[in-house]
């Protein structure tokens, strides 16, 4: 029975500030098992608007000692994702799959950024609200803040079922530890963690 992975988070930005940061997620100091990103292909539709990035991205795939000494799996793997991002919404859908080891683990994932509603209001009282980005609401306004939707699905084709439950298990689990440590490393990006180093 494949295992779902699912989690919804909140980033205290505006969407356009969000989306503006998404292509520049790594490198960030949190995201360590990401070792490489290519930008394959990046396309502007035209007549909506809406951008096509398709990017490789290599990574330490942290399996449990146990299955990669069971298969002899190389420490690195590759994960293909394509990114929509609608600047007229604003709003982001991206999709990701594994390349590596497909043989024993597939992981899907499904991942959209759109608008949100926080209720938090601008008082106008502070300096953080005196240089608004465009789209901020002004003094008593309710924050635009962006909603992350993350679903992944994981599933192993083993042939034995005990041991495709495993594999399963221990890849839902690394897939809850770096969906926290994608977190922290975003919220530093959007933080601006980038531009201070």
């Amino acid at each position: 029975m494949p295992k779902v992975f699912e989690k919804d988070v909140v980033y205290d930005y505006s969407p356009l500030h969000t989306l503006n940061y998404l292509h520049r997620k790594y490198p960030n100091p949190f995201a360590t098992h990401v070792y490489t990103v290519d930008t394959l292909s990046r396309t502007v539709d035209p007549e909506t608007g809406l951008i096509r990035s398709e990017r490789l991205i290599g990574v330490q795939q942290g399996a449990p000692a146990w299955i990669a000494k069971l298969f002899h799996l190389p420490e690195t793997a590759h994960v293909r994702e394509v990114v929509f991002i609608d600047p007229a919404e604003p709003k982001a859908i991206c999709f990701s799959m594994n390349l590596s080891l497909k043989q024993y683990i597939s992981c899907l994932e499904h991942i959209t950024y759109s608008p949100f509603r926080n209720g938090k209001l601008h008082t106008g009282a502070d300096d953080s609200t005196a240089n608004l980005e465009p789209g901020v609401p002004g003094p008593g306004a309710a924050l635009p803040s962006t909603l992350f939707t993350q679903r992944a699905v994981i599933s192993s084709g083993f042939s034995s079922s005990m041991v495709a439950r495993r594999i399963e298990k221990a890849s839902l689990d690394r897939f809850g530890k770096n969906a926290g440590v994608g977190k922290k490393g975003f919220e530093w990006v959007l933080a601006g963690g980038q531009e201070k180093r």
